[in-house]
This record gives C-alpha cells, sequence and structure tokens, in this order.
C-alpha cells in the first residue's frame, strides 16, 4: 500500500474511537458492482485569531483546506491539505460522528476558545484517526506535522469492508465531519480550556471543521 511521508509528533493523541452498535459490515462488493463515489469537506477555521492569556498576546491562524474521501468499491483513499496551520506543529485529524461543525457560541464557558469537549456535542466522537495507517485502530504518532508555511498534505488508503468491521457500522462518510486539531505547544492556554484525559490541550484544541457531503 501507497502511504505518504508524515512526520511523527512528540505526542500520543489517543483520543477514544466510537464503537456502536449496528449492522455487520456488508460482504466486499467488486468495484465494477459500485461506483465511484466522492465525499468532500472544505474545512473552515475554529479559534482564530488573536488571544490574550496570563499577559501572553498570540494568534491561532486562520486555518483553511480541503478533505477528500473517494469509494471504489472496497477501496477508500483519503487526502487531506490544509493551509494555514501552525507551522512545525503536530496536527491530529479524525473523522467524527456528529451532525455539525462548533462555531464560537460553543464557547459555554466563555474562556475565548472552543475546546475539544466544547466541540464534542456539534462534531461528535471520533471515528477514525487520520493517521499514517488507516487500517489500524492503535494509538498513533503518525498525525502530520506542518511544513514552515504552515500547510500538509496527507493521503492513506483503507479497505472500506474493514473500517465497517472494525466500528461495527456503516461509515455514513456524508454525514460525517472531519476535525483538525493543535497549536503551538508554547502558546498558553487557561486552565478553563479542557482536554481529554493525559492529553495537553494544546494538542486537542480544534482548529479546523469541514462536513463531508457526496460530490459525486
Amino acid at each position: 500500500m501507497r502511504r505518504s511521508a508524515v512526520l511523527c509528533g512528540t505526542v500520543t493523541v489517543g483520543l477514544v474511537l466510537l464503537t456502536a452498535a449496528g449492522a455487520p459490515a456488508a460482504s466486499r462488493p467488486s468495484a465494477k458492482s459500485v461506483p465511484n463515489k466522492e465525499f468532500v469537506a472544505q474545512l473552515s477555521p475554529l479559534n482564530a485569531g488573536a488571544h490574550t492569556v496570563a499577559g501572553t498576546t498570540y494568534t491561532i491562524p486562520s486555518a483553511s483546506g480541503t478533505a477528500v474521501i473517494t469509494v471504489n468499491g472496497d477501496d477508500i483513499t483519503v487526502t487531506v491539505d490544509v493551509q494555514g496551520v501552525t507551522a512545525g506543529t503536530l496536527h491530529p485529524q479524525h473523522i467524527h460522528a456528529g451532525t455539525t461543525c462548533p462555531n464560537a457560541s460553543d464557547d459555554v464557558n466563555h474562556d475565548s476558545f472552543v475546546d475539544v469537549i466544547e466541540g464534542l456535542p456539534k462534531y461528535g466522537p471520533v471515528l477514525i484517526s487520520l493517521d499514517s495507517d488507516l487500517n489500524s485502530f492503535a494509538p498513533s504518532l503518525d498525525f502530520p506535522v506542518a511544513d514552515a508555511s504552515g500547510s500538509y498534505h496527507y493521503s492513506e488508503e483503507a479497505a472500506k469492508s474493514h473500517l465497517q468491521s472494525e466500528l461495527k457500522q456503516a461509515l455514513k462518510l456524508g454525514d460525517r465531519h472531519v476535525v483538525i486539531h493543535g497549536i503551538n505547544p508554547t502558546d498558553p492556554l487557561p486552565t478553563t480550556v479542557a482536554s481529554l484525559p493525559g492529553l495537553p490541550a494544546w494538542a486537542t484544541l480544534p482548529v479546523a471543521c469541514g462536513q463531508l457531503s457526496q460530490s459525486r
């Protein structure tokens, strides 16, 4: 399997994968019987702009980009192109199971940040980690690291039947969201910014989100 070069980060972002009861995975269809399908998410920024914390002012870049998922029979290819994220920083990225992207109004504790916990009611729990091995559901370090311009390209492949078997449910890609996380680890965050157990808030703070919609 051809894999893109993805730089390892220094923090394991072990977001809990959703495992819900559902229909068993269907038997593998032939590529001839299933037409190509494509799902596209246009990524919009979250938490972008100037922030002042403990006397330090810094700017979270305004992220943008596109996530494209193509389905050809049992073959799935995920491609993510992102611009405007923090350069040289690990950016965990996932397909989430929720219904919409959060916005500034979801900052329920009014600390000027929509943290990963505040976003969960909207984008939902993680379904698939977009790391260097889509077929593996083990915790991984292999999320993209942005280059000096604050951009990265990601492309990986997986078997649809395997993903559905692991998740115990249909992928329903047209109902899902792609979320990008991660800011500069040296930028201070208030203690009110929540994270997941054992994980620093800078690594889980969402910086971009987009809804997948079927384009063909």
